[in-house]
């Protein structure tokens, strides 16, 4: 059966996929080949960030919840939502714009494509869990330093499981994976900084 580049990749390939990005986020090389690594391969990666519209879902009226508890005269309806999802999705796009537009000084261009393929099939399971955190956190009404603590402890485990992920993706280059991670988190916290 033959697949468009937007065709929507089935539960058993997206159950590969993640057990690839287990497998590089454990620094083993094999995991990358259980990618899809072709043209249509590239595309079809950015489903990912569809299937994780439920995730972002959560955090944008998890931070319009919040928003209203401290300014409780405010108004914040759909207008407010559609512009924290503006920011995040303009910081997704500026990073892989970015990047791109490094990719050849800083000799990765042979390996863009499989960067951004493992890199948005990395954001799939990070999102989920990143929100079940946040879910867990409010609903067990942690104080304040606890909160703090296990979302520190979050970051530090999404940078280190990233940086596992890229390093496989850009064929053992530790220096060009941490590179990667500070330009991508600082395009995506001044997105959220100037729109949102």
């Amino acid at each position: 059966m033959v697949h468009g580049p937007m065709t929507a990749p089935s539960p058993a390939q997206v159950q590969g996929y993640l057990t690839g990005i287990a497998e590089m986020a454990r620094s083993e090389a094999r995991g990358l080949s259980r990618l899809d690594l072709s043209a249509g391969g590239f595309w079809r990666s950015f489903w990912a960030l569809a299937y994780s519209l439920p995730a972002y879902a959560f955090f944008w009226f998890t931070d319009r919840r919040n928003y209203l508890l401290e300014h409780p005269e405010a108004e914040a309806g759909a207008g407010y939502i559609a512009k924290i999802a503006v920011a995040d999705l303009a910081g997704i796009v500026l990073s892989l714009g970015v990047v791109a537009l490094l990719a050849r000084p800083l000799n990765m261009a042979d390996r863009f494509v499989q960067w951004v393929i493992a890199a948005n099939w990395l954001s799939l399971p990070v999102s989920y869990v990143t929100a079940l955190a946040v879910l867990l956190t409010v609903n067990l009404a942690l104080p304040d330093g606890m909160t703090f603590l296990t979302m520190m402890i979050l970051l530090v485990a999404v940078l280190v499981i990233s940086y596992r992920v890229y390093k496989v993706a850009l064929d053992d280059d530790g220096m060009l994976a941490v590179g990667l991670i500070v330009i991508t988190h600082i395009i995506s916290v001044m997105s959220a900084i100037l729109l949102g």
